[in-house]
Parts: structure tokens; C-alpha cells; sequence
């Protein structure tokens, strides 16, 4: 109880005056970011609108001169084939004629023009007075297919833009065109800019306006809502102090916030809690020390007795593994007896293939028991004839599956390991290819040299593997129906970690293939 005064005193003094500094002035920050923000993205939106205007602009107007200029050609186009066998002063006469009349509605910001090849002047609207230079760039304009072409006029000492779009009349060599003034953008823009400035400037002041008042109001009403739970904490921050003494309740008629209320509530029930504890600890002091020591003997007892059980348990892997191999090595045995003094018998290949599934099985086993006691030793093995060995000890659990197995083993492969270990890897995984291969297929058994190691892969076909992730973790099984205790890969990781062999598994149309990467040497 004292800590939770002590907590309730701190608040009070420091916690609440601190939160209405805080949040007064993030609420300025606010008002003021938001308004910032708000007159900020009108303003981007006004660049915008700007750009998006001078676009549409220069894009009218270089239309108005395409079309212009289209319809000067056509009449020329027609004109021309009657007139020109006729002299050239006689044809550029009628055709300047002909266009004044019925196409050169020009006015200040609008004109056409026709030259011809050397710069004379068929036709020239009279709002503009081009240079020479000016001319020579509209027929290099025109004659390289047709083009815009911007320049600049004077008119009573004022500078004024053009934008002219020439084309090539090619039966007689002619430059036609038409242009306009682009200045007119800069009056629109201007006045946009007039329009949109008296805009944010009213804006600006109602934002701010409307800021203020929200600001004003809403730190009125945070600061009333603040005094009122100030008094609230303060009243049980007192009955906080008052119960830590004399266990009493606190009085939640006197409490007007809902959530005080509640937390009044949970307060009491507390309070009823720890008075409870209290009774109850004090009448477990009495007899605490003698129901301390019946207590440890009870454990000091299950511990024993679980010890002892452990060690049964143990004693009974052990004793039945090793009267499991007594049995398999005598069936094995006569087995062998009985295929070197009579042919083969289909029904004995099936025992001779269950018992060494049997015998793959108490290998594990024994592992298991004695691999934390056993000190495996590495030294030199013959690779090539230790996997001979082994394919020739699975060839009859393979034939009882209907199974055949193909290998392909370098000669004269030698690496540094232990012999147990390495029968654990081979054993393991030629017993997992047999017992989950398809059958009447062959499993194929390699081992080569590779970038300076040792590969020895195994390959079957059957299922695809589902989750290569999980194979080697202990008691993990793909396939339950196909039985197994799911320790034998697991024994197979352990080993590889420790003698740093990497493993590779892929599992692809069928095919699931076991690669082992061995530190070797080739003797």
C-alpha cells in the first residue's frame, strides 16, 4: 500500500501539472501544423493548376496554327495547279489576293505567311515584320518536314513572343505557315496569380481564425475536465492511505468519473483480497515450519523414487537392445548358412529383408543409448569399399520391397571418420530410400570426388518430400502409415554437425535425392 501512495503522491504533485503543459502546447502545435499544412498543399495545388494552364495554353495555340496553316496549304494547293503555267509575278499576285480574302482574319495575335525559296515574300500578314534571319529559320523549318519555330518581334518597342509552325509546299518550293502571340500567357497567369493570391489570404485568415477558437475552447475545456480528475485522484489517493492502515473501502458514492468508479471498484475488491491474505498468512505462521519440513521429505522422497525409476527404465533399453541383436544375428546367421548350402528361397529374402530392417533399427538404438558414454574415434576408412558394404548388405532388403539398387562408386576414395558413425549415415538413408520408394524402381547410389570432397548421393522415387525443413528433426514423420520411430535421420543430422559434412536435400518430379558433403582426401 505504501508504494501505491507513494505512486498516487507523485502524480498528483508533478504527473497532471506536467500533462497540461504538454498537452496545451501540442495542441498549438497542432492547430498551427494543421493550418500550415492545409495553406501549404493549396499553395502546391495552385503551382499545379499554373503548370497545368501554361500546358493547355501553349498546346491551344500551337493547334490554331497547325489548322491555320492546313487550310492556307489547301487553298494554295488548289490555286496553284490553275494558275501555274502563269508568270510569277501574275501568280503571286492571285494567290496573295485569294488568301487576304479568304483566309487572313489575323489580328494581334494572329497571322500567316507564305515565302519562297529565296526568301521572298508571296504573302506576310502585316501584325509582324520578320528578319531576314527569322525567314531563313522558318524555310530550314519547313523543309525539314515541317515544325514549330519560335522568335521575337518588336511592335512600338515591345518585345513580343511568337510561336510559328511552318510547312513545305513541295510542287512549288513555298514556305506556309501560320503563328501566334504567346505572350497572352503572361497576362493570364498574372491575373490567375492576382485571383488566387486575394484567395489564400482570405483563407488564411479564417483558418487562423478558426484555429484559434478551436484552440481556446478546447484548452478551456481540457483544463476544467483536469481539475475535476485532480480532485478525484486526490480523494483516492486519501482513501488509499486510510486503507493501507485500517483496511477500509473506499466510498464510490463520492465518485463521479465512470472509470474512477470502476477502478474504485476493483480497488475494494483488493482491499477485501488482502485483508483476506492477511488472516490467512497469519494463521499459516503458526504451523508453517512443521508442514516446511513434511513437505521437503515428501520431495526428497518422489525424487528418489523418480531417480531410482529413471535408472530402471534405462537399465531395461539397455538389457532389451542387447537381447534383441542375440535373436537377429542368430536369424541372419542361419539365414546365410542356408543360402550357401541351397538356392535362394523367395519366403527367407523377405525375413532376411525384415530382419535387417530390424537390425537398421537396433543400430539407432544403440546409438542413441551409448553415443553420450561412447568415445568414437575417427581413423582412416576405405569409402569406396565401406559403401560396397552397405549396398550389398540393403541388395536383399531391396529385393524383399521389389526394389533393385544401381550405384556408381568411385574407386579408391578414403576419408578420415569413425565407422560407426559413417554405417549410421549409410544405413539410415538406404532403409528410408527402400521404405519409401515406389515400387518395381531402382534407388541409385553414388559416390565421387567433387571440388575436393566427397558426395556420396542417394536417389530414389517416390513421394514428393513435403517439408525438407523438418526431415531431421527428432520423431518427425512424413508418412505415419509407413511406420518408423523418426529417429533415424535425426541421428544422421547429429552426426553430420559434429564431423561437419553438409547436407543437401531436393525433392523435384518425383525423384528425392540425399547429398553428403565429406571433408576428404584422395589417398
Amino acid at each position: 500500500m505504501k508504494r501505491v501512495e507513494a505512486l498516487f503522491e507523485k502524480w498528483r504533485k508533478t504527473s497532471i501539472n506536467q500533462i497540461n503543459v504538454i498537452a496545451i502546447l501540442f495542441a498549438g502545435i497542432f492547430a498551427f501544423s494543421s493550418a500550415f499544412v492545409i495553406i501549404f498543399n493549396e499553395l502546391q495545388d495552385f503551382k499545379k493548376e499554373v503548370v497545368t494552364l501554361e500546358i493547355d495554353y501553349m498546346q491551344n495555340q500551337q493547334r490554331r496554327a497547325v489548322e491555320q496553316t492546313s487550310r492556307l496549304y489547301k487553298l494554295i494547293e488548289y490555286r496553284y495547279e490553275e494558275l501555274k503555267d502563269k508568270p510569277k509575278s501574275i501568280l503571286y499576285a492571285t494567290i496573295s489576293k485569294e488568301i487576304k480574302i479568304l483566309l487572313d482574319d489575323s489580328t494581334d495575335g494572329n497571322y500567316i505567311f507564305v515565302y519562297d525559296a529565296h526568301r521572298q515574300v508571296i504573302y506576310e500578314s502585316k501584325y509582324i515584320n520578320p528578319s531576314h534571319k527569322v525567314i531563313t529559320d522558318l524555310i530550314q523549318t519547313g523543309k525539314l518536314g515541317g515544325g514549330f519555330l519560335s522568335f521575337e518581334s518588336k511592335k512600338e518597342d515591345k518585345k513580343i513572343t511568337h510561336l510559328a509552325f511552318a510547312k513545305e509546299f513541295k510542287p512549288a518550293h513555298w514556305i506556309v505557315g501560320s503563328g501566334v502571340s504567346i505572350d497572352e500567357i503572361d497576362r493570364v497567369l498574372m491575373q490567375k496569380k492576382e485571383e488566387h493570391s486575394k484567395k489564400i489570404s482570405g483563407f488564411i485568415l479564417k483558418i487562423i481564425t478558426l484555429t484559434l477558437f478551436l484552440y481556446i475552447a478546447s484548452t478551456l475545456k481540457y483544463r476544467y475536465v483536469t481539475e475535476k480528475i485532480t480532485k478525484e485522484t486526490q480523494f483516492i489517493r486519501d482513501s488509499f492511505k486510510r486503507a493501507s492502515t485500517s483496511y477500509t473501502f473506499i466510498d464510490r458514492d463520492k465518485i463521479k468519473f465512470e472509470e474512477f468508479r470502476e477502478i474504485t471498484a476493483h480497488a475494494n475488491l483488493m482491499i477485501a483480497a488482502i485483508k483476506e491474505k492477511k488472516i490467512a498468512l497469519e494463521n499459516l505462521n503458526y504451523n508453517l515450519e512443521s508442514l516446511i519440513e513434511e513437505k521437503t521429505q515428501e520431495l526428497q522422497k518422489s525424487l528418489a523414487y523418480g531417480k531410482e525409476l529413471l535408472e530402471d527404465q534405462d537399465r531395461f533399453v539397455k538389457n532389451a537392445i542387447h537381447e534383441i541383436n542375440t535373436p537377429l544375428s542368430i536369424i541372419l546367421m542361419n539365414i546365410d548358412l542356408y543360402n550357401l548350402k541351397y538356392d535362394k528361397n523367395p519366403y527367407l529374402v523377405k525375413i532376411e529383408a525384415g530382419v535387417k530392417v530390424l537390425q537398421n533399427v537396433y543400430g539407432d538404438l544403440s546409438f542413441v543409448v551409448k553415443k553420450d558414454r561412447a568415445d568414437y574415434a575417427v581413423e582412416m576408412i576405405n569409402m569406396t569399399e565401406f559403401v560396397k558394404e552397405r549396398v550389398d548388405y540393403f541388395d536383399d532388403v531391396a529385393l524383399g520391397n521389389r526394389l533393385t539398387i544401381k550405384s556408381e562408386i568411385e574407386d579408391e576414395i578414403f576419408i578420415l571418420f569413425n565407422e560407426h558413425e559413417l554405417q549410421r549415415i549409410c544405413d539410415n538413408n538406404l532403409s528410408n530410400a527402400i521404405k519409401y520408394s515406389y515400387i518395381n524402381e531402382t534407388i541409385y547410389v553414388g559416390l565421387h570426388m567433387k571440388n575436393g570432397c566427397t558426395v556420396l548421393e542417394i536417389q530414389s522415387s517416390g513421394d514428393q518430400i513435403i517439408s525438407p525443413e523438418n526431415l531431421f528433426k527428432r520423431y518427425y514423420r512424413e508418412d505415419i502409415a509407413r511406420g518408423g520411430f523418426g529417429l533415424g535421420l535425426n541421428i544422421v543430422k547429429e552426426i553430420c554437425d559434429k564431423n561437419s559434412v553438409k547436407i543437401e536435400v531436393t525433392s523435384d518430379n518425383h525423384q528425392n535425392t540425399f547429398r553428403y558433403f565429406f571433408e576428404c582426401s584422395r589417398k
